[in-house]
């Protein structure tokens, strides 16, 4: 599969489908891969374009330090090697972050921005501060078992509770779709901790969707709240018993509302994102 070489480090990248070009960028440590819920969706009518952020997957560049901005130029240049323009592009958490610094920085490569569990000030949001200094704290002065423990706050409470089947096969997409490098992943953090466009999100020129599970308990409701009502032209959609891995719990509702935003910009409906099968709240 190819790749492209920026300051010193291959991106790798992959295109599946055939249509109007998506490109899809990845949560912390998380391959390219880990959308497979939305690209085996997607790709019957669009481009899509996946890539391994610089330290993870298949991508090199875990040696040096690097920020979102620098992130967000490395999917850039993967744009541009591919002849990419006028895309929609969705970011998932850390992903997300850098879908917002590759707005300001190169809008003549999308026309439309999804972010999904998504956050504007790490140095204002402190809750958020915190669960990645404490991450990266982890995973650098303990056993990476004890590390991984603490994965389960990204799970919605609902699924633990209620759907332990879903829980366990959302562990399962998780752990297949987790990077090993680990020196990458403690990079990746970093870059979390650099985030900052609160004070520029009213300069973002395209339409947006901000899409949160209600339960998220990493990148908290309000936080998307916020990059909603800063962005100039956002819609702000929240699935029902879903928390930070919202892609995996609920892939079908997401897939629906980035398929309505995209196709005719109508607002989703809320019963529109319902599973038949989830019942009654409990």
């Amino acid at each position: 599969m190819p790749s492209v070489i920026r300051n010193d480090a291959a991106i790798h990248y992959e295109v599946h489908g055939e249509g109007p070009p998506m490109v899809f960028i990845p949560g912390t440590g998380l391959r390219g891969s880990s959308w497979q819920p939305q690209t085996d969706h997607f790709r019957q009518n669009f481009t899509c374009v996946t890539l391994d952020l610089r330290g993870s997957g298949e991508s090199t560049g875990a040696d040096e330090n690097f920020t979102v901005a620098d992130l967000a130029q490395d999917v850039a240049a993967v744009c541009d090697h591919a002849g990419v323009r006028n895309a929609a592009v969705v970011g998932l958490s850390l992903g997300s972050a850098v879908a917002q610094e590759l707005a300001l920085a190169r809008p003549d490569l999308f026309e439309a921005l999804v972010l999904v569990a998504t956050w504007s000030s790490t140095a204002r949001e402190h809750h958020i501060r915190r669960h990645f200094e404490s991450r990266l704290y982890a995973l650098e002065h303990g056993p990476i078992d004890v590390f991984a423990q603490f994965a389960f706050w990204m799970s919605s409470p609902h699924l633990y509770d209620h759907e332990p089947e879903l829980q366990a096969d959302v562990e399962r997409q998780l752990r297949a779709h987790t990077s090993q490098n680990l020196a990458g992943t403690a990079q990746h953090f970093r870059a979390d901790l650099t985030h900052e466009t609160r004070d520029r999100l009213g300069q973002v020129g395209c339409r947006c969707l901000v899409v949160h599970g209600e339960d998220d308990l990493i990148t908290l409701p309000w936080y998307n709240r916020t990059v909603a009502n800063l962005l100039p032209a956002a819609q702000l959609v929240t699935i029902a018993r879903a928390g930070h891995l919202v892609w995996l719990e609920r892939p079908e509702e997401l897939n629906r509302a980035i398929e309505a935003f995209l196709s005719d910009g109508r607002r989703v409906r809320p019963e529109e994102l319902r599973s038949a099968q989830l019942g009654e709240a409990y």
